[in-house]
């Protein structure tokens, strides 16, 4: 693996203090939105833990909102998949979630961060796009068209694979047009996200590039069942190491192997990324959007607006107020403004 020096608070810039009380490194807006869910209204606490209202009310005001695609074996039944393979269903299903943030933008219900200087304008939430899933990139060549539209982040695989990586479903490494891929976001600044990644895939891209990664939505495996959905701790240092941080993800299942986790569990994993790696490396990726109701998450936590309760037990643990202050925000402060652009 190629590591290389965390990159410092005054690399190219001056860090500026973030306005954002926390920073979310995973939710599917626009997943939910196009699966008919009116995410302008209050969470029904039933079948949904998000809406931009709650999101501004816990003071969440930068969100890494995902392009989220899914492969299927057949002809697709909805707007967010794919039939497996399919290159041109994929990048049209990718282009529907884009326009619902364009639109979203267009009415003021959020900005979209191109950005440094978007970090401090425009509508709250501020949305990082993170495409989770490479498949809607129909070449590595079309890269520079969707960091135009302003995608910062991508994870080349969801658990099915894609026709780039292996996934955590589908083991396998970087095919020969995935390194391609690489080869392009590095040129252009996108930020590799390593959750989903099947294990050789991981390998393969550390290999690959120098650049920082990041894990915007995985648990430690140490803790959970030993499959490839959760990192590594090889791997969770090697991003470390790299500047990067791995964010702890709030789905119950990824928690704890025990059926009914608790906030306390939530605390093991953040704790976990500490301990291994260094207070660098802890954020929050909570997916709590991520197709599943309040009830598969612990109790707490179950909505934007208490993620409070968990810094709040971190302190109750003996962190200080500082640390905290990482682990809500600073981490992945320190993250986009290493990987965006300057901005007027």
């Amino acid at each position: 693996m190629n590591g290389c020096n965390p990159p410092s608070a005054t690399t190219n810039h001056t860090l500026a203090q973030p306005s954002a009380r926390w920073i979310d490194g995973h939710l599917d807006l626009a997943y939910n939105a196009l699966r008919g869910i009116d995410l302008t209204q209050e969470a029904d606490g039933v079948h949904q833990c998000v809406s931009l209202p709650a999101l501004r009310r816990g003071g969440v005001d930068v969100v890494f909102g995902t392009i989220f695609t899914e492969a299927v074996d057949a002809p697709p039944t909805d707007s967010c998949s794919y039939q497996i393979g399919n290159a041109q269903e994929a990048h049209e299903a990718g282009r529907r979630q884009l326009e619902w943030y364009l639109a979203m933008e267009a009415r003021g219900e959020l900005s979209i961060v191109r950005t440094r200087a978007d970090l401090h304008r425009g509508a709250t939430p501020r949305i990082v796009l993170l495409m989770e899933c490479a498949d809607p990139i129909r070449a590595p060549e079309e890269s520079r068209w969707w960091f135009d539209q302003g995608v910062r982040v991508v994870g080349m695989a969801w658990g099915r694979g894609s026709r780039y990586a292996g996934g955590n479903a589908a083991h396998g490494g970087l095919t020969s047009i995935g390194r391609d891929l690489v080869d392009a976001f590095d040129a252009l600044g996108i930020l590799h996200d390593a959750s989903h990644l099947a294990d050789r895939a991981l390998d393969d891209l550390l290999a690959r590039t120098s650049r920082m990664v990041v894990a915007t939505h995985s648990n430690g495996r140490v803790l959970l069942n030993p499959i490839q959905r959760h990192l590594r701790n090889d791997h969770l240092l090697e991003i470390a190491a790299r500047g990067g941080v791995a964010a702890t993800v709030l789905f119950s299942r990824f928690l704890s192997i025990h059926p009914t986790p608790t906030l306390a569990n939530v605390l093991e994993h953040v704790n976990h990324v500490r301990n291994l790696a260094g207070l660098s490396a802890v954020a929050l990726g909570s997916d709590l959007d991520g197709g599943f109701p309040p009830a598969e998450v612990p109790e707490g936590v179950r909505g934007p607006d208490q993620y409070d309760h968990i810094t709040d037990a971190l302190l109750k643990q003996g962190w200080a107020q500082s640390d905290c202050d990482a682990m809500r925000a600073l981490n992945w402060w320190r993250v986009l403004n290493h990987i965006l652009p300057d901005g007027a």
